[in-house]
This record gives structure tokens, C-alpha cells and sequence, in this order.
């Protein structure tokens, strides 16, 4: 089992008081290696002025932290090792206004937290790991303004795919073989 690397209060701490100095690619890529995020430097994290934050080697995300990130005035979050979320954290990311969300190893997603994620304004919301959806699921994903990537889905009920087929087709991203399903009923 690989040990935890946590990004700690100190650690965000240093973030911010070198933020003008610091090449941002290099420290956005240097944060992929932690897989844990204390509450306390996500709120560090949350006075940065950086505009795309990429915290791919999370595991977790505690819903204080979420709600941290949630202040931030972010262009990009991407948030890809999580592989679930807590309908608090999901409520509390839905707040955020961005162009561009990636939770694409996100492999659950429950009806509350469906119905806050699908309310995020952004661009682009990229949810590639989910392989299913439910009908309450789709309907929020059908009222969702932000084109939605949902590519690792295999199989949808004819409530979910009729949900979808109410969203403009150029915000939606399906596999082939739902794309048809979804546009019988268009």
C-alpha cells in the first residue's frame, strides 16, 4: 500500500506567501503526489488567487474542505482521483463558477449529488469514470446548462435516456451506442 502524502496547513501556507514568485505549472503538478487534503489548508488553499487548481491525487475530500474550495474564484478545478463524493461536498462545489470541472474517476454519483453537480455553472463538466446514471440522475443532468461528458456510462433506462434527450445534444458527450438510444426519443 503506497503511504499517504498529506497537503498540509504549512505546506499551503508556503503556497501562498511564494504565489507570485512560484511557477504555478510546476507547483499545480507537484500537488498530483497528495492523496490527502487537511481542512485547514484547503482554507489556505481557498485565499490563493491561482486559476486552475488540479488536486488529482486525492482520494478524499471531506465536505469542510470542499466548502473551502468552493470560495475560491477558480477557472479550472480538476478533482480526478476521487472516486466518489458526499452529496455535502457535492452541494458545496456546486457554488463554484467555472469553465471547467473534472471529476472524470468519479465511479458513483447519488441522486442528491447529481442534482447539485449538474447546478455548477461551468463550461465543462467531465464525468467519465460514472458507468451509470439514474433517472433522477438524468433528469438534473437534463436541466444542467454546462455541456456534461459522461462517456463511461454503458447502459441507461428509457426514463434516463428520454431525461438526456431533452438536453441539447452539442452539451452532451455519450458513448455511440447511448447517443442512438438517447435520440430515439428526440
Amino acid at each position: 500500500m503506497s503511504e499517504e502524502k498529506v497537503l498540509t496547513k504549512e505546506i499551503a501556507e508556503q503556497f501562498i506567501a511564494d504565489e507570485d514568485s512560484v511557477d504555478l505549472y510546476e507547483f499545480t503538478k507537484d500537488l498530483y503526489e497528495f492523496t490527502k487534503l487537511d481542512d485547514d489548508a484547503a482554507e489556505i488553499l481557498s485565499t490563493s488567487n491561482v486559476d486552475d487548481l488540479a488536486l488529482d491525487g486525492l482520494a478524499s475530500l471531506s465536505d469542510a474542505a470542499a466548502e473551502s474550495l468552493s470560495r475560491m474564484n477558480l477557472e479550472s478545478l480538476s478533482l480526478d482521483g476521487l472516486t466518489s463524493l458526499s452529496d455535502a461536498a457535492a452541494e458545496s462545489l456546486s457554488k463554484m463558477k467555472l469553465d471547467y470541472l473534472s471529476l472524470s474517476y468519479l465511479t458513483s454519483l447519488s441522486d442528491a449529488a447529481a442534482k447539485s453537480l449538474f447546478c455548477i455553472e461551468a463550461e465543462l463538466i467531465s464525468l467519465d469514470a460514472l458507468t451509470s446514471l439514474s433517472d433522477a440522475a438524468a433528469e438534473s443532468l437534463s436541466r444542467s446548462k454546462s455541456e456534461i461528458s459522461i462517456d463511461g456510462i454503458t447502459s441507461l433506462s428509457d426514463t434516463a435516456a428520454k431525461s438526456l434527450a431533452k438536453k441539447d445534444p452539442d452539451k452532451l458527450s455519450l458513448p455511440d451506442e447511448l447517443e442512438e438510444q438517447v435520440a430515439r426519443f428526440r
